[in-house]
């Protein structure tokens, strides 16, 4: 995109990609191939706003900017690993109640017994077991 056309878009709604090198992050806008850094993360959204703006000649309050921030490879592999694992954990959560809550009306349906009893049987308090049959 040459700079005539740069100032001739009407696009105000930009992608940045932050990655860090060293001491800096570097924040990357692919749309208008530009490149600025920052030192902390809190300067980030400013950074990639004002390297727009002066890019476009426009507002900096007209701009939109949406950043995604580039884990290392290892990081994110890690990470992803551990909220799927997380994900599983729920769901296994999740399957452990409905199996709690049905054996326990089926204990009390198909035996007749008091929820005392259950609670014994299932080293549960009475009023767990209560808590599982509602």
């Amino acid at each position: 995109m040459t700079s005539t056309d740069l100032l001739r878009t009407t696009e105000r709604s930009f992608d940045a990609v932050v990655t860090r090198e060293g001491r800096w992050w570097m924040i990357h806008v692919p749309a208008l191939d530009a490149v600025t850094q920052s030192r902390s993360l809190r300067e980030v959204p400013a950074m990639a706003t004002g390297v727009v703006s002066a890019l476009l000649d426009v507002e900096e309050e007209d701009l939109t900017i949406r950043l995604s921030y580039e884990l290392p490879a290892e990081v994110a592999t890690a990470w992803h690993e551990a909220e799927a694992l997380r994900t599983q954990a729920e769901e296994a959560e999740d399957r452990a109640a409905a199996l709690r809550r049905e054996a326990v009306r089926t204990l009390l349906s198909t035996t007749h017994m008091s929820q005392a009893d259950a609670g014994v049987m299932l080293g549960l308090s009475k009023q767990r077991v209560q808590q599982l049959a509602s």
